[in-house]
């Protein structure tokens, strides 16, 4: 794929979600097709998203695991099973992420998965993110 190529697809993806062409956006595009070296548009966009986003994909997996964990930490009465998770943060991850900060991934998080984000929620993604010191 040829810088030309990669930017038209950039440009096509936002047009399709309404953002507009800034200088600003302009020189993010020119600094990740300098750096990126994919060869098919799929793994372009990818790497799009994560170039975005400043957190790579083992970031996010691992915040995510380990925030499930966390939830379920003080309760005892029920036992959880995590084998469903690793394929669930794999498909919201795929499913094109682009949060740019802990706190975003894990709003997206339960939006996203479990349609269920509430005060209660983002007090415990606050509680969270303190102890684990992620900013």
């Amino acid at each position: 794929m040829n810088d030309i190529t990669k930017r038209a697809l950039i440009y096509g993806v936002d047009k399709k979600n309404g953002i507009l062409g800034t200088t600003e956006r302009e020189q993010q595009i020119t600094a990740f097709i300098k750096q990126d070296e994919s060869t098919a548009p799929l793994e372009m966009l990818t790497a799009w998203l994560q170039f975005q986003s400043g957190i790579s994909e083992k970031e996010k997996r691992d915040t995510i695991v380990k925030y499930e964990m966390w939830l379920f930490r003080a309760d005892t009465t029920v036992k959880t099973d995590f084998s469903e998770l690793p394929p669930m943060v794999d498909r919201f991850i795929n499913g094109g992420d682009s949060s740019k900060s802990y706190y975003e991934l894990l709003v997206n998080w339960e939006k996203r998965t479990y349609n269920t984000f509430s005060d209660s929620k983002d007090e415990h993604i606050k509680e969270f993110l303190a102890k684990f010191k992620l900013t």
